[in-house]
């Protein structure tokens, strides 16, 4: 014999405050685009540099026009985009997130 479910509530949904989350979401990520973002790397274990700095220690990169050698920063100064893995730092609060990985 079938059993009647009864229907959970709808939830209420707070327009003016999606509204004011939406907004300081656009804040963020107009400042990230105007001044710039957040990046930390990696040495990948499988690069030849892995034994640079301490084990898996994220450090502060930028990204520049250095050629083959683009990651600029960390112990060595200088990385190729194939031997580290980035991250990108989008609040103080929570841990950066990974943007690449390995092949």
């Amino acid at each position: 014999m079938p059993t009647e479910q009864t229907p959970s509530p709808m939830r209420a949904v707070d327009v003016e405050q999606m509204r004011r989350e939406f907004a300081a979401i656009e804040s963020r990520q107009a400042a990230l685009t105007q001044y710039g973002q957040k990046l930390l790397a990696r040495i990948r274990p499988t690069s030849k540099y892995y034994g640079q700095g301490d084990e898996g220690v994220l450090f502060p990169v930028c990204i520049g026009v250095a050629g083959e050698y683009c990651v600029l920063g960390g112990p060595g100064g200088q990385y190729r985009l194939s031997d580290v893995d980035l991250f990108a730092a989008f609040d103080d609060k929570k841990p950066p997130t990974q943007i690449t990985f390995a092949n």
